[in-house]
C-alpha cells in the first residue's frame, strides 16, 4: 500500500485549501483490496446544497491534489475576480498571466493565490 499521504506537506494544505472553497466535508479512502491492484485512492469534498466532487488517483496525495484542480480550474477569484487556476507546484510563470494562481508555496507550506496581497 502507497506511504502514509500526511508526509507530504501538500496533502494537507490541498484539504485546507478545499476547506477555504467552503467545503464542509473531506475524505479519502482507497479501493477494497478484493478488487485485486492497483490499489486506486479517492478523494471527495462536499459543499452546501448537496454539492460533492471526487477525483482519483494510485497515489493518495495526487487524487486530493487532483480534486483541487477540479474544484479550483475555471472558477472566479473572489478577490481580483480573475479566472482560478490550480497548480501543484511552484512553477507558474506561464499562467500567472492567464488568471489567478493558487499554486504552492514551499516557505509557507500552503497553497496561495497569485493576488495574495495584492487586494
Amino acid at each position: 500500500m502507497t506511504t502514509d499521504p500526511t508526509l507530504d506537506p501538500r496533502f494537507l494544505a490541498a484539504v485546507q485549501l478545499l476547506k477555504r472553497t467552503g467545503a464542509q466535508t473531506f475524505r479519502i479512502g482507497y479501493s477494497d483490496e478484493d478488487d485485486g491492484p492497483p490499489t486506486v485512492w479517492y478523494a471527495v469534498a462536499e459543499w452546501p446544497g448537496n454539492k460533492a466532487e471526487a477525483d482519483a488517483s494510485i497515489d493518495p496525495v495526487d487524487a486530493v491534489l487532483r480534486l483541487c484542480e477540479r474544484v479550483i480550474d475555471g472558477g472566479q477569484c473572489t478577490h481580483c475576480r480573475r479566472p482560478t487556476i490550480f497548480v501543484p507546484d511552484t512553477d507558474t510563470a506561464v499562467l500567472d498571466q492567464m488568471g489567478c494562481v493558487y499554486a504552492w508555496d514551499p516557505e509557507l507550506a500552503t497553497f496561495r493565490r497569485s493576488c495574495e496581497g495584492d487586494t
